[in-house]
């Protein structure tokens, strides 16, 4: 049976618009999806891009296809305006992309990759026409696979050689046939995560090692016990033998908190238990329960504010596929 696209997936092409709404709409995607940026296209009179986008578990994949142009973030740190905090893999697949970012200058060449913070200032051109895959990962997420992404920043790593090239091979077969996949998206992104790890060759630094072993303790508690609607931060604070504050300071570092990555578990649990067939004697208060919501009037509405439609019609369409 083929897979059906997600409601999570769209897309956009400049072709049919007019030319001034097109650039509008281009530079309103970029700075509300992307980052806080501002893009300068540099030949107006022969704009044209294109741009398609899918959820995959807690990511958001981008397949950029761009004219000659350069993207300037704001540069306020802490602060994404419109665009959610993330770390941005940014792959170059055709064109090259000149960078400025924490007063380095570098070039991100076809075939290789490098990670950014889309909170924190940088600039990008680029002179010719360009095609790009913009990976989209909560520094959350990230977390439990690059403890330290900061130390990784601002590094063009190759994605076609050494332990890079699987990952390469992994970010190609995602935009060729995301559609298609045997698994669960939010397996696939685990499949990045682990990866992305020995693309980079991450080396927790000595000072960090403490705490960023800390940090995945606790997202491993909260992945392991989501279900137990009374896991709450005391608890796996008194279980770690920390104080709740540090707790919630170490998970604040990584760009999340507590309430953000146990709520993200628990629907991506039952985002997964309502597509299996095995699961459908189950009323949605029973789903809702095994996840861990004692509410179903709750878990409903952060079900439909995270993936754009309610657990029922989530339900019926995968019962259709």
């Amino acid at each position: 049976m083929q897979a059906q696209p997600s409601q999570d997936d769209h897309s956009w092409s400049s072709s049919g618009l007019a030319r001034s709404e097109a650039i509008h709409q281009w530079r309103d995607w970029a700075a509300s999806t992307i980052a806080p940026i501002d893009v300068t296209v540099f030949d107006t009179d022969h704009f044209a891009a294109q741009w398609t986008s899918h959820g995959v578990g807690q990511l958001r994949l981008l397949q950029l296809h761009a004219p000659a142009q350069r993207v300037v973030h704001c540069g306020t740190d802490g602060s994404a305006g419109r665009a959610t905090p993330s770390i941005q893999l940014v792959y170059a697949r055709r064109g090259a992309l000149d960078t400025s970012m924490q007063g380095k200058r570098f070039t991100v060449a076809p075939g290789q990759f490098v990670l950014l913070d889309n909170t924190r200032f940088y600039q990008m051109e680029m002179d010719t026409a360009h095609e790009a895959i913009d990976l989209m990962m909560p520094q959350g997420w990230l977390e439990k696979y690059l403890p330290d992404p900061e130390a990784l920043l601002a590094r063009p790593i190759s994605a076609c050689e050494g332990w890079g090239a699987p990952l390469g091979s992994l970010l190609e077969t995602m935009v060729a046939g995301i559609d298609e996949s045997p698994l669960p998206r939010p397996l696939i992104a685990e499949q990045v995560g682990a990866l992305l790890t020995l693309a980079t060759g991450f080396h927790e630094p000595a000072p960090s090692r403490h705490r960023g072993q800390l940090a995945r303790q606790i997202l491993r508690r909260i992945e392991t016990d989501h279900a137990d609607p009374e896991l709450s931060p005391d608890r796996i604070a008194g279980d770690l033998g920390i104080s709740r504050r540090y707790l919630q300071a170490l998970l604040a570092g990584s760009g999340t908190s507590f309430v953000r990555e146990l709520n993200a578990t628990r629907l991506d649990r039952a985002s997964n238990l309502l597509a299996d067939p095995r699961a459908g004697g189950l009323s949605l208060g029973d789903i809702a329960f095994r996840c861990g919501f004692l509410d179903p009037g709750y878990f409903a509405r952060l079900f439909r504010k995270r993936f754009g439609m309610t657990p029922k019609d989530w339900r019926e369409r995968h019962r259709a596929q």
